[in-house]
């Protein structure tokens, strides 16, 4: 199991020079193995720097950070991390650099030792994972797929190597809405058939909402608000203070409480719920 746990963390950018930034301050968090994680705040709130270091891709500076066993201030620890770890950044279809879609996804997997029919049969898993025909595109260059379809293959490409802690930086970013929908809806299938834990950034409430299990909030480097996404209209005002702004579903509930003087309970947040408690009320009374 890898739990996550921060204690008292802190991260420097740029150490010893003069232009050095605190990135991450004072930072205590625990996030148990197999969570989906959304990581929200505003640009320059430390999220991606939160991230990195979890991934053991920038050490703490000070304070405890443990991944499962692997102690993170170690070099050979992150060095182990890495092994079952899975990260997808902004603009992923940047990480897609082999001839064809099959060499692209099978290309970690070439460094096992693992025999072809395994290698196929486990790309061939991962492109269903993520919505892809395997022999409609496995021969295919990258450059012959639309935008979303390379945003899969580069999801592709990181779930074959089956990840137990899988870290994404606003992955759908510059992709419709209806792609977006599509990847998240991938993602959430396959971080519960697996198990694995999904830290997730991004800057759309509705999104971290809907996904995931909890929510993270940083500003200016620290922990600002960690909550349960059915605890959104009982934290907003906290939220506002660092520029936060109500999805359409949250400003048409307050819209319902003015005009129809109703009592929306607060942990409604989602709008099937929000049908069923307005189809449960007597409007003729």
């Amino acid at each position: 199991m890898m739990d996550i746990y921060l204690e008292n963390a802190s991260c420097l950018l740029a150490a010893g020079a003069p232009y050095e930034i605190k990135a991450i301050e004072g930072l205590t968090a625990h996030i148990p193995a197999g969570q989906f994680v959304a990581i929200m705040g505003p640009s320059g709130s430390g999220k991606t720097t939160f991230v990195q270091m979890i991934g053991g891709l920038i050490p703490p500076h000070s304070g405890e950070l443990r991944v499962g066993p692997y102690q993170l201030t170690k070099k050979a620890d992150r060095r182990r991390l890495w092994k079952g770890l899975g990260c997808l950044f902004q603009f992923p279809e940047h990480q897609v650099l082999e001839d064809t879609v099959f060499q692209h996804i099978s290309a970690g997997l070439n460094r096992l030792d693992m025999k072809p029919e395994w290698i196929a049969e486990r790309v061939k898993q991962s492109m269903e994972a993520v919505g892809l025909d395997d022999a409609k595109f496995k021969e295919l260059s990258p450059i012959q797929v639309s935008w979303g379809e390379l945003r899969r293959i580069a999801l592709a490409g990181v779930l074959v190597a089956e990840p137990e802690i899988l870290i994404l930086d606003e992955p759908t970013s510059g992709l419709d809405g209806c792609e977006r929908n599509r990847i998240l809806s991938l993602l959430k299938r396959t971080h519960e058939k697996k198990k694995m834990t999904v830290l997730y950034i991004t800057h759309r409430l509705e999104e971290a909402l809907e996904y995931s299990d909890r929510i993270l909030v940083l500003a200016h480097g620290e922990l600002f608000a960690d909550f349960l996404p059915c605890e959104i209209r009982t934290r907003w005002q906290q939220l506002e203070q660092i520029g936060f702004a109500k999805t359409p579903l949250l400003r048409y509930i307050d819209m319902l409480e003015r005009r129809f003087a109703l009592n929306v309970p607060d942990n409604i947040y989602k709008e099937a719920d929000l049908v069923s408690f307005l189809a449960s009320l007597n409007w003729g009374d």
